[in-house]
């Protein structure tokens, strides 16, 4: 864990260099300024988690220096030092945010003490701060239900993960498949729990908001850069940070992150110093990064740095025990999230949900339920509340094959061969299970359980058997 960082702001030397000495043998880093104009530019620098600060400054006062402080992070504790005459400036501290004050000439354990409450109160609010996001996303966290095979498999793959918790890990699959409930129940079951789980999509922002936000930056980095900001991997020190959609990172980002996790080491925008973090980082994608590779679009020395472990999240169509099971959590969820008396689903829309291949996965199901939620008048959810793209795949299913049986040799009509028409059906059914994936042939080889290599071969087959008959 990271040691604990004090800025001591006095004009006494001697006191400085004092309290100095002490704070560092109970194992604190410390740093010291004898102005308040040395204080603000040592603080960006330093950050960090209390500043010790007299009142009687040369230049700037103590307060004009913590109306500062608050500006630039108000999450750092400012202990007021001071002299019995200030009591009216000592209150005016409080007033303006200082944590507590003392009083000069003091006790330096009861110094000590103060220290250590501020920071427990950090260490409480960042906690209580994080308590409360896992709340606002508890629904996310439940997604992760079922009782198949394969999520069995999971679970204990989450259950090993969290024991190890420097380890890398590479969640792999489809969009919608819950890859952010992988990360996340990794995180809350590790000793890192505590400390935050931060996560950052590649996909939605450019590549120069990815590194800011990851990295940080210093003031004057860039022109809106009026102030500095730390980055995500700062901000999750001793947690974890997950970076969804990773395929989709630049060529320069990925170089950098690669030294980071090398090194536990980066630099914020604009920045030559190291700062050193303890984050564990857990990647996802819905891509096939060996493919990405060999495009030089991705990273093979980051690819094998990631990928200590990976897990596989199965997609909703690989685990129908659980479309039932996820559907009855989703409308317990949003009934009473909407203030509306328990639904059950009709048998008929469990048949239609059974047979469904649910392409967009749990995030499809939870919509769709979210919608019949929303429209259900009574306490029963039938077909009539479904999208239209469900109810129409229900209606077309397999393609009707139209095949007349062998005819009459006696009426002189030749029988179609056996081979021919079996080789009609498979036309007919791989070019349905094309249109609904929109032409996905990975997709379309997982529905049919074949590869993608023998999928392709049969179309290439189609395409010269149609050519051979001029179509």
């Amino acid at each position: 864990m990271t040691q604990e960082r004090v800025l001591i702001v006095d004009d006494e030397k001697i006191l400085c260099r004092s309290l100095k000495m002490d704070f560092e043998e109970d194992g604190y880093l410390v740093k010291i300024s004898n102005s308040g104009e040395q204080a603000l530019e040592v603080i960006s620098d330093f950050d960090p988690a209390v500043v010790l600060l007299d009142l009687r400054l040369p230049g700037i006062n103590g307060i004009e220096v913590l109306k500062k402080i608050r500006v630039y992070n108000p999450e750092i504790a400012v202990i007021i030092m001071t002299a019995f005459g200030d009591t009216k400036i000592t209150v005016e501290a409080v007033k303006c945010g200082a944590f507590h004050f003392i009083n000069k000439p003091f006790e330096l354990e009861e110094l000590k003490k103060l220290v250590g409450q501020a920071i427990k109160g950090q260490v409480l609010k960042r906690e209580v701060e994080y308590l409360r996001y896992q709340q606002r996303k508890i629904y996310r966290f439940c997604d992760l239900v079922g009782q198949s095979d394969k999520m069995m498999e999971i679970y204990k793959q989450i259950e090993i993960l969290s024991k190890t918790d420097h380890t890398t890990v590479l969640v792999l699959g489809e969009s919608g498949t819950g890859k952010e409930l992988v990360a996340s129940a990794i995180h809350f079951k590790s000793k890192r729990k505590k400390a935050p789980f931060m996560e950052i999509n590649c996909a939605t922002l450019p590549e120069n908001l990815i590194e800011s936000e990851l990295f940080g930056y210093e003031k004057g980095a860039f022109t809106d850069a009026k102030q500095s900001k730390k980055g995500l991997l700062e901000i999750a020190d001793n947690g974890t940070v997950f970076l969804d959609e990773i395929a989709e990172m630049s060529m320069s980002i990925q170089a950098k992150l690669l030294t980071f996790l090398e090194k536990k080491q980066f630099k914020r925008l604009g920045s030559g110093k190291d700062i050193e973090v303890d984050v564990r980082i857990i990647a996802a994608t819905n891509q096939d990064l060996i493919k990405a590779i060999e495009k030089k679009k991705f990273r093979n020395d980051l690819y094998y740095r990631l990928n200590v472990v990976s897990i596989h999240a199965p997609p909703l169509r690989e685990r129908k025990d659980d479309i039932l099971a996820l559907s009855n959590y989703f409308l317990e969820e949003f009934s009473r999230d909407m203030g509306k008396i328990p639904k059950t689903l009709l048998p008929e829309v469990e048949d239609i949900f059974n047979a469904y291949p649910w392409y967009g996965n749990v995030r499809e199901l939870r919509n769709v339920i979210e919608r019949a939620v929303i429209f259900c008048r009574g306490d029963t959810v039938d077909k009539s509340l479904l999208p239209r793209e469900i109810l129409e795949y229900k209606k077309s299913g397999i393609p009707e094959l139209k095949f007349q049986g062998p005819t009459n040799h006696a009426q002189g009509k030749k029988s179609t061969p056996i081979d021919t028409v079996l080789l009609e059906v498979e036309k007919q059914i791989i070019d349905d299970v094309l249109k609904k994936t929109k032409g996905n042939k990975t997709l379309a080889a997982r529905l049919l359980d074949i590869s993608r290599h023998s999928l392709t071969r049969r179309i290439k087959k189609y395409q010269k058997e149609n050519k051979r008959k001029g179509k």
